[in-house]
């Protein structure tokens, strides 16, 4: 857009310099017809005076000097004559141009102004009701610096909403409200498929724009397409009741001020998703403190009140059976290992340090040896040194993936085998976790969200997401459950930040 305003501004120069040397070759002329004149008069004169005895003429050399300097001055008052009417001719055509260049580079000042209040409007609010604004007063600042008065112009930025169009934001229409804009005809629907700017001047014959009253009115509308790559959010309208050309410098205004709003889009959308991730870990991190509050209450809890029991007994039998009271302290002593050790292994899952020190395979190789220990179920991992390939907070979600999925077995599988395999496809990290337990049918269970097993489920997909990934359950009755998680390595790799 620079360079074509420089290059416009070079035409004006060159312009102004060729009306310059035009003015200059009309006075060059006009010197030289005044030259050739006396040349014609004096030969006209020196044949009038052929006839004329010499005695007529002056020969002494007083009366020869003036009447050489009346030729003279004859020829410079008709030069000076000349001269003048063209230096006012050369000064009302510089003036005129200049006069225009001004007049031009007011107007790219006016429209450069409210496209940097603009900008400046979008880095410093993340209202797009205000961004919408702001466009819509760019777009009628370049129609008026086209000459269109104000009260003749018309705009309207529509988006979608789902599969359906609905105006945001408007100028000059009212506030009459407009339902079901088709997307597939007329005016918006041909700039939305072929994706670039669409003119008219049969506003009345368009299928769309003729069903909303204050565009009936309009002589020209312009639409122009939001979208960035392959997304396509909506569609910018601009129109007038005064028919108007849409040249090359209109139109680079208009689409910069849409590219201005498709960040606006880009920034409000990065926005929410940010909010609904943030939002996932809320429920995330919630859903672990109650879980972590059933595993203290079903376990340590529980069995801290049996230790406090056995103790208050053992005091009691102390005193009357010494050995009994003995094999009562060895069975609070072994309480209390248990207890430790379920403790620890609530402590690891909460924070893992192995992962932090050793990463995934190391990690994953303590928890399903615990897990083995406790259920009697064999499990085993094969290619725990994939994980290394992943950044740090991938490994972290990972882990929590399999360790949900690795509960589940526990929980619901009855199973006696686990395979957790991990491999490098196409650049995706594979996990795949395999048991031989009763499995179940996957829709029947995605379907309960009041089971404990689905919110597994869907707390295992939303975590994926965080990282870029997914999960796929693969489960039959009687046949065992398979699921995989995939991780993309362009995304979530070692060196990726």
């Amino acid at each position: 857009m620079a360079k074509t305003k420089n290059n416009k501004s070079k035409e004006k120069i060159v312009l102004i310099r060729s009306a310059i040397k035009k003015q200059i070759r009309g006075l060059g002329w006009g010197v030289l017809i005044s030259a050739l004149l006396i040349i014609a008069l004096s030969v006209v004169l020196g044949s009038f005076f052929e006839g004329i005895p010499l005695s007529y003429i002056p020969t002494d050399w007083p009366q020869l000097v003036w009447f050489s300097a009346g030729l003279l001055t004859l020829l410079a008052v008709i030069i000076f004559i000349l001269v003048r009417s063209r230096a006012e001719r050369m000064r009302l055509a510089v003036e005129k141009a200049v006069g225009k260049e001004l007049r031009i580079l007011r107007s790219s000042y006016r429209k450069n102004q409210a496209i940097q209040d603009m900008a400046t409007r979008l880095r410093a609010t993340l209202s797009l009701e205000e961004v919408f604004d702001s466009a819509l007063n760019v777009c009628t600042v370049g129609l008026q610096e086209a000459g269109i008065p104000e009260k003749n112009i018309m705009g309207a930025i529509l988006l979608y909403e789902g599969d359906e169009l609905e105006i945001v934001a408007r100028r000059g229409m009212g506030r009459a409200s407009y339902t079901q804009i088709d997307d597939k005809s007329g005016l918006i629907g041909r700039s939305l498929a072929q994706a670039e700017p669409v003119v008219t001047s049969d506003v009345e014959k368009d299928p769309v724009l003729s069903n909303i009253p204050s565009f009936r009115r309009s002589r020209t509308m312009l639409a122009v397409p939001l979208r960035v790559r392959f997304q396509i959010f909506g569609v910018m309208l601009i129109g007038s009741e005064v028919k108007f050309k849409v040249d090359d410098e209109s139109m680079e205004l208009f689409l910069a001020v849409a590219d201005q709003m498709v960040i606006a889009l880009q920034n409000a959308q990065l926005q929410q998703d940010l909010e609904a991730e943030k939002q996932k870990l809320i429920d995330a991190e919630t859903e672990a403190r109650r879980q972590l509050a059933r595993d203290l209450h079903d376990g340590p809890t529980q069995t801290v009140s049996a230790i406090a029991m056995r103790l208050n007994f053992v005091r009691n039998l102390i005193h009357h059976d010494p050995e009994e009271a003995l094999k009562e302290i060895e069975k609070v002593e072994e309480i209390a290992k248990n207890t430790t050790k379920d403790i620890r292994g609530m402590l690891f899952t909460l924070r893992p340090l192995v992962l932090e020190t050793q990463g995934l395979g190391a990690a994953l190789e303590t928890i399903m040896e615990r897990l083995t220990e406790e259920t009697g179920i064999a499990m085993r991992l094969t290619g725990g040194e994939t994980g290394d390939l992943l950044n740090q907070k991938a490994q972290g979600v990972l882990f929590y993936i399999i360790e949900e999925a690795l509960g589940n077995a526990r929980k619901h599988s009855k199973a006696s085998t686990v395979d957790v395999r991990m491999w490098n496809e196409d650049g995706l990290v594979v996990t795949r976790i395999q048991d031989n337990g009763v499995g179940f049918e996957v829709e029947d269970v995605m379907g309960n969200y009041s089971s404990r097993g689905s919110l597994g489920m869907v707390n295992m997909r939303e975590r994926a997401e965080t990282i870029d990934g997914s999960v796929q359950v693969n489960s039959t009755p009687g046949k065992g459950t398979a699921i995989t998680i995939v991780v993309p390595l362009d995304k979530q790799g070692q060196f990726v930040r």
